[in-house]
């Protein structure tokens, strides 16, 4: 029999086998591109079975992915949608049933100040499966996936190591026989900002925002709505209950975005939040605010744009005099996405947080950049490399690098 060691090491080498594996049949990634409005996309249907974007995506927004989105090496894409966009290469489905899945590794390697670099870190990042049903109007979502360490906000189980996690899971109703309305409830990605994939990045991370789309779901009710020109979201948080009772934030969150031209779209979110404990500074009975805007446009094909800017908001009750008080502070995007030719995207960040402390304290300040190359180089597989350098005060510049493999079923 193996030891728990012996499974470890076998449920991460399975891990990796699945990635080869996946490569002879999977299909186009399904993830959160903003940058799709390059193409005349500014929503995120009919590709999404998430009207607001990431997770599993429709056989139309497959055969987008393989037409528009991968490289082509000269081949044209086909004009009728072939098998490579369909789940497992080429097994059929019923239309009443999407199935997908989605394995993710990469390698870390990192440094801070003058010390020299750490070991390279191996990370198994994602393996989970997705699936929708749809009868009538009515729909069941839900992912089940393992994690060998990390994402404890998404955990099933709650062992040290090696859990089953389910990032999301919840049931809808289209309100409408077009649908442009869906009211569901469950384990719901918060409708916040920019939905983007890169879940490390400021604006998205849980010192400030806490709306990524890697472990950041809540449970909750939301309402979404996608017209031709304005998509909005609201949703009222119940709180993670996957978390301990005493960290659940209860609340709303919501967006609106307007296409004020065919390549251009702009946006307001905003989201309060209540919890007896806040997770990240522990303090007792915190009332959380993120205020802000954003925007997504394409000046010229090649090259989308992508701005946001949100307000800090943190008051914490009288428990201690340590923890008292109102906090504020600020966190910035600024994004280009260029695409010099198809299937290959040079992408440039650049974040700025601050944090005002408690009133009479300093005020602290953060800087994040990064570099990227994501390539999507082959039907079902893309490739990505990220370079970030971050300070903040008082602290030494960290960078690190990481090479990753994305393939998807």
């Amino acid at each position: 029999m193996l030891d728990r060691r012996g499974w470890s090491r076998a449920v991460r080498l399975l891990s990796w086998i699945g990635v080869f594996a996946a490569m002879l049949c999977t299909s186009r990634a399904a993830s959160a591109y903003p940058w799709m409005i390059r193409h005349q996309y500014q929503g995120c249907v009919p590709c999404h079975a998430d009207p607001s974007g990431a997770g599993l995506l429709t056989e139309y927004g497959r055969a987008m992915g393989e037409n528009i989105m991968r490289s082509r090496y000269g081949v044209p894409a086909p004009d009728e949608p072939s098998k490579v966009g369909r789940f497992l290469f080429g097994v059929p489905t019923p239309d009443w049933l999407l199935l997908g899945g989605s394995v993710r590794n990469g390698v870390q390697i990192s440094k801070s100040g003058s010390n020299p670099f750490d070991a390279p870190r191996v990370l198994q990042m994602e393996a989970d499966l997705k699936a929708q049903l749809t009868f009538s109007r009515f729909r069941a979502y839900g992912s089940l996936g393992y994690m060998h360490e990390g994402a404890q906000l998404t955990q099933l189980t709650q062992r040290a190591g090696d859990n089953l996690v389910s990032r999301e899971h919840w049931l809808g109703v289209d309100l409408d026989e077009d649908r442009t309305m869906l009211l569901r409830a469950g384990r719901i990605p918060i409708p916040f900002g920019i939905r983007n994939d890169e879940h490390d990045l400021l604006v998205r991370s849980t010192g400030t925002t806490r709306t990524n789309i890697n472990e950041s779901q809540q449970h909750g009710v939301a309402l979404n709505y996608n017209g031709s020109v304005v998509r909005a979201e609201l949703m009222a948080l119940l709180g993670n209950y996957q978390l301990n009772e005493a960290f659940r934030e209860r609340g709303y969150a919501g967006y609106l975005e307007v296409l004020v031209a065919q390549s251009m779209a702009v946006g307001a979110s905003s989201m309060v939040t209540y919890a007896k404990n806040d997770l990240v500074s522990q303090a007792p009975s915190t009332i959380r605010q993120v205020h802000g805007a954003f925007a997504r446009l394409c000046p010229t094909e090649p090259l989308v744009l992508m701005i946001e800017a949100d307000a800090l908001i943190s008051t914490s009750g009288q428990s201690t005099v340590a923890t008292a008080g109102t906090r504020g502070g600020f966190v910035g995007l600024v994004q280009a996405d260029v695409e010099p030719t198809q299937g290959l995207h040079l992408i440039a960040t650049g974040e700025m947080r601050s944090n005002s402390g408690l009133a009479g304290a300093s005020t602290d300040y953060s800087f994040a950049g990064g570099a990227a190359a994501l390539w999507f180089f082959a039907p079902h597989a893309d490739l990505r490399f990220d370079f970030v350098a971050a300070s903040s005060a008082g602290s030494a510049v960290s960078i690190y690098m990481l090479p990753q493999l994305h393939l998807f079923l």
